[in-house]
């Protein structure tokens, strides 16, 4: 082959490995979890050790998703408690789901990432439905959804604006700091709930 073939084919091949990526990059990208070998590194322990607790990598990512759930849900429980007021409601959940993502952008990752194993985790399931028919209660009761229809969509719209500005802090350096998490979270609730009581908004 000449050079001039050769250079062709080295063109169309680096053009190939390019369209191939981009074709993979069309499909969602899992979060990659940590391999159970550089658990085992971590711990000091050789990787056969780390079966003596759990039967399989599967297994021990389960248990995380599971400790990091647990943290997550008694935050959120922990904000809510003695808090009066639907719109009340609807600031806390959002501001410590928001705080509790960025102080913990793996597991968040991880869980929230993982909708499957969401999804198919009984008490998890539960609970997230539980969290979605209590923010539907509250937009009713301030009267910002027509219907329980309408308010279950804002729900859905509330919790994507949440991990879209979760999604943007994490890029350090690429998110103007002129604004508080507080604030920014207030400014979502806001969109799709209405002014707070007393707020620059307010009738």
């Amino acid at each position: 082959m000449s050079a001039d073939g050769r250079r062709r084919d080295g063109r169309d091949l680096r053009q190939a490995l390019i369209d191939a990526a981009s074709a993979m990059l069309q499909e969602a990208q899992p979060t990659p979890a940590p391999s159970l070998r550089a658990v085992a590194r971590a711990c000091g322990v050789s990787p056969t050790a780390v079966y003596l607790h759990f039967d399989s990598w599967a297994a021990l990512i389960d248990a995380v998703l599971q400790q990091h759930f647990a943290d997550a849900r008694a935050r959120v429980e922990s904000a809510l408690r003695g808090v009066e007021g639907p719109r009340e409601r609807l600031d806390a959940f959002a501001l410590v789901y928001v705080t509790w993502g960025l102080e913990h952008q793996g597991p968040y990752q991880l869980l929230f990432g993982s909708m499957e194993w969401l999804k198919e985790t009984d008490e998890v399931s539960a609970w997230l439905e539980g969290c979605v028919d209590s923010m539907a209660g509250d937009l009713l009761a301030v009267g910002a959804a027509d219907d329980r229809a309408d308010a279950l969509k804002r729900v859905e719209w509330l919790w994507v604006a949440l991990d879209g500005l979760i999604s943007l802090r994490r890029r350090k350096g690429r998110y103007p700091a002129h604004r508080s998490v507080a604030e920014d979270v207030a400014g979502m609730v806001e969109v799709f709930a209405g002014p707070a009581a007393g707020g620059p908004g307010a009738g």
